[in-house]
């Protein structure tokens, strides 16, 4: 019923902590372990003092660590093992801090260097310190998925040093997205030593440890708040001068947007929506409004902005009146919407005039109340229309491209 096979695997890593032996010397140990007929069975092992194959490599990733099929053979051709020894102790840690099977697959497929990491010197002191500031469990699992890169940096140099920064700012929350979110913000020196005066200056302008929050979280905060510290308290003037005030969000939004473009960057955006009929004081207005629409590229802005003054006969500037609609999916939410709208105003249901933003910015529970659940009786396509299952040409309405009457 049981066979022994010696390989390089540990004792379980709690039980060894108990009794005093170094975690460090177990992979290194050739100890004879008993598995059971047919656990042994699953796995194939080849000769000793070789490099596992490929193909072992990727059977034993799938069994043993729960990887696709797909992602067992590309980490499997990223590294070489001579033995299981220290993947499965570092299999083993992951677990006994709460990974699932799908978060450490993330974490592998990511970084396939870490199934060979020296778990004692390189992920445990991580782990232990992530929990000794409140970030443990499911927490701890997520943001190392989201960065696996966090194992392969200093804790002193690195990791500690970003969070006596922003601890001060960033509840335990919000932490975990800060460390999940991108792994730019560890890359030089340099980049520490702008991160804690960038935010001093900041303050110092009174914007609100909301803004700042969103900062530190969001995906384009690299160029933010690492850029030299002059060239910083620049753009921070720009964006004051360009009429933004410091203790609304939509201030961060907009330094966020002129640390990014540079100014040949900023012309193109410019030139994209001057293309859309709007004017240079529109744009403006638009990116006082929503600054982020200014990340947006031609692919998304185009087909939009044709559907609002092609099918609904708006004019360009009342679009730029509410720019926050070209956040807003063209397929998902805009066409829908706008759809029952026409529905409504071609059958005479409503005759009132309304906002862009009355339609699109309001939430989908209002947005069905107000006028899909109201007219149900009228028109019981409506349901069925904004879900997407039906055209307004099924019901022969439809959008005409030459009726160029406002409708909105």
């Amino acid at each position: 019923m049981f066979r022994f096979c010696y390989q390089s695997l540990p004792l379980p890593i709690q039980s060894c902590r108990n009794i005093g032996i170094p975690v460090t010397h177990l992979i290194f140990l050739q100890i004879p372990l008993i598995f059971p007929k047919s656990l042994s069975s699953k796995i194939d092992f080849p000769p000793k003092g070789t490099y596992l194959d490929c193909s072992f490599i990727a059977s034993y990733l799938r069994k043993s660590w729960g990887l696709s099929p797909e992602n067992a053979l590309f980490v499997s051709k990223k590294i070489k093992i001579k033995s299981l020894g220290r993947p499965e102790a570092n299999l083993s840690l992951f677990r006994e801090y709460g990974f699932t099977d799908t978060k450490i697959s993330r974490v592998v497929k990511s970084r396939p260097s870490l199934l060979l990491a020296d778990f004692e010197k390189t992920i445990l002191p991580k782990f232990e310190f992530f929990n000794s500031i409140g970030i443990s469990g499911s927490d701890l699992a997520e943001a190392i998925a989201r960065n696996p890169m966090l194992l392969e940096l200093s804790l002193e140099n690195t990791i500690v040093p970003f969070y006596d920064v922003v601890k001060w700012v960033l509840p335990v929350q919000k932490v975990v997205k800060f460390f999940g979110h991108a792994t730019w913000r560890f890359s030089s020196k340099e980049a520490r030593s702008n991160f804690g005066p960038n935010i001093s200056t900041l303050k110092e302008l009174g914007v609100p440890n909301s803004s700042i929050v969103y900062l530190l979280v969001s995906s384009h905060v690299s160029i933010t708040l690492q850029q030299d510290t002059e060239e910083f308290k620049e753009n921070v003037a720009k964006v004051i001068g360009m009429g933004f005030n410091p203790s609304l969000l939509t201030f961060g939004k907009a330094l966020q947007v002129i640390s990014t473009l540079k100014n040949s960057k900023w012309e193109e955006k410019m030139e994209l929506y001057r293309k859309c009929g709007w004017t240079d004081d529109g744009i403006l207005l638009a990116f006082r409004k929503c600054p982020l629409n200014m990340f947006l590229v031609e692919k998304n802005v185009v087909p939009k902005m044709s559907f609002f003054v092609n099918k609904m006969g708006l004019q360009p500037s009342d679009v730029a009146r509410t720019p926050d609609v070209l956040q807003r999916s063209l397929e998902n939410w805009i066409i829908p919407r706008c759809s029952v709208i026409r529905a409504l105003l071609l059958k005479g249901l409503i005759k009132k005039e309304f906002s862009l933003s009355s339609i699109l910015s309001c939430n989908k529970e209002k947005f069905l109340d107000k006028f899909v659940l109201k007219y149900h009786q009228e028109i019981p396509q409506l349901s069925s229309i904004f879900e997407g299952k039906m055209s307004l040409e099924e019901l022969g309405l439809g959008f005409d491209d030459t009726d160029r009457k406002k409708q909105l």
